[in-house]
């Protein structure tokens, strides 16, 4: 049976040592790992158990950071007197007796470890285990070796924890220790540059914007009032007016071989007016949620550049880049509908266009049925990569996914849309912080982002692009 145990982190409190010991009960002997050694007895009093408890806690101490942080946060644990359907226990001695029999073969050197007695019960049977706990290694450590010889051990031998045993270490793990002792003593570096995107145009929101957007939206919808040719509806008598439309739905009948009828305009002027101004009511109300997935698909996205300067490798570099003022982020969007169906954006519908209907007929004698707009999931752009994490709570903040950097290589980060409200200074002075798992240290810089004195208008952010509905269909 598998170790049922969660690794994510660490266990600390007593209630979560004695969970680390009932799963090693209901484990399989197969489930010792590179962070996790049981022993079902030893005898804590004696040099034999001093010794064996020595051996694990260098051989811990010994692993390499990077694939020790993978489990329970790169600590290690060594459970004592109990074993897979075993708990026989153990006789504890006071913690300072058993860091005094452990004293001869640790030495002096700087080894972070802690002991602990947990009660554990099976089968009706309480019994006391001893869990010792052994910090993360980290990059600059020294190489740690057993400082006395006993039991066939030689004195200054090294051990390190493999995934499932502690064995002197070979010719590769050396170099491994030393490169990591060496590795210490250097931090991170790392350069942030702007490759493409700038200088960012500034999204005009004022008053006057939303004004000149929403008259453009009238002017749109009523068009179709004076552009009619035709008399004046109000002038025509009801016979003349039936007259008219008799000869229109005639003519379109005969182009159209009775699949489209028109159906005669029932609102008035006025009353088709006061649809159009409750539309742009409506709008008034929903721009302020568009403006971000409108940009998106506009504004040409930011692209960055990191830069390793080392000739060292940089694991799991992650960068988040803090920027201050009116400014928001959000992550590009193609400019084209991704399912046939999609809408550009969310606002409200506008009324339809004044002046008679078309309407679908039949075709012989049945109802024409009105199919649904298929969706085609292939056009999704769906994928199980990281994506930068954004932050807009306060000014915007965006966290890139980890990368690893070669010596001198460059990385390009993944791309994203800066929202800057006009008016807006010309140029934006951003903050950024890198750090790497493979080195310590937190390397931090400034990063200048010019901005454009040419605004979008609120009316370009929100307007459906051309390009929109051929990716949809």
């Amino acid at each position: 049976m598998a170790l049922n145990f969660d690794t994510k982190t660490a266990p600390v409190r007593p209630t979560e040592l004695v969970a680390l010991a009932e799963a090693v009960y209901g484990a399989s002997a197969a489930d010792e790992s590179v962070w996790l050694e049981w022993k079902s007895a030893l005898e804590l009093s004696k040099k034999l158990g001093c010794h064996h408890i020595a051996r694990a806690i260098v051989g811990f101490a010994n692993r390499m950071p990077d694939v020790a942080v993978a489990h329970a946060e790169g600590r290690a644990y060594l459970v004592v007197g109990i074993a897979p359907g075993e708990l026989p226990g153990v006789d504890p001695v006071d913690i300072v007796v058993l860091d005094q029999g452990l004293a001869p073969y640790l030495g002096k050197q700087p080894l972070r470890w802690r002991a602990t007695y947990v009660p554990v019960t099976r089968g009706g049977r309480t019994a006391q285990v001893l869990i010792v706990e052994v910090d993360p290694p980290r990059w600059g450590d020294e190489i740690f070796c057993m400082c006395k010889e006993y039991d066939g051990v030689r004195d200054g031998t090294i051990f390190v924890r493999g995934n499932g045993f502690t064995l002197p270490a070979t010719s590769h793990e050396l170099k491994a220790l030393g490169l990591r002792q060496q590795r210490g003593t250097q931090e991170i570096e790392v350069e942030l540059r702007v490759l493409a995107g700038t200088p960012l145009r500034p999204v005009d929101t004022g008053p006057e914007a939303v004004r000149q957007w929403l008259d453009g939206m009238r002017h749109k919808a009523v068009a179709s009032l004076p552009a009619r040719e035709r008399p004046d509806r109000s002038s025509v008598s009801g016979a003349g007016r039936e007259v008219e439309l008799e000869y229109a739905r005639k003519a379109l009948s005969r182009a159209t071989g009775d699949l489209i009828k028109i159906k005669p305009e029932t609102r008035t002027p006025e009353e088709y007016r006061a649809e159009v101004e409750e539309y742009l009511r409506q709008s008034a109300q929903a721009w302020p949620d568009l403006v971000m997935p409108g940009a998106a698909a506009h504004l040409a996205p930011l692209e960055l550049e990191l830069v390793n300067p080392l000739a060292a490798n940089l694991a799991e570099v992650e960068v988040r880049l803090d920027i201050s003022g009116d400014v928001r982020s959000v992550l590009p969007r193609p400019a084209r509908a991704r399912e046939a169906d999609e809408r550009f954006l969310r606002l409200p519908s506008a009324p339809r266009p004044y002046g008679p209907e078309q309407v679908r007929s039949s075709i012989l004698g049945l109802p024409m049925r009105r199919y649904p707009t298929p969706i085609y999931p292939f056009l999704r752009e769906e994928s199980g990569l990281e994506r930068p994490q954004i932050d807009n709570s306060g000014s915007t903040s965006i966290t890139f996914p980890a990368v690893h950097l070669r010596p001198h290589e460059r990385v390009r980060l993944d791309p994203f849309v800066m929202v800057v409200s006009a008016p807006a200074p010309a140029v934006l002075a951003g903050r950024w912080q890198a750090t790497s798992t493979s080195m310590d240290g937190r390397f931090t810089g400034e990063l200048a982002i010019s901005v454009s004195d040419d605004s979008m208008t609120l009316a370009e952010v929100l307007r459906e692009p051309a390009t929109w509905r051929k990716g949809g269909h």
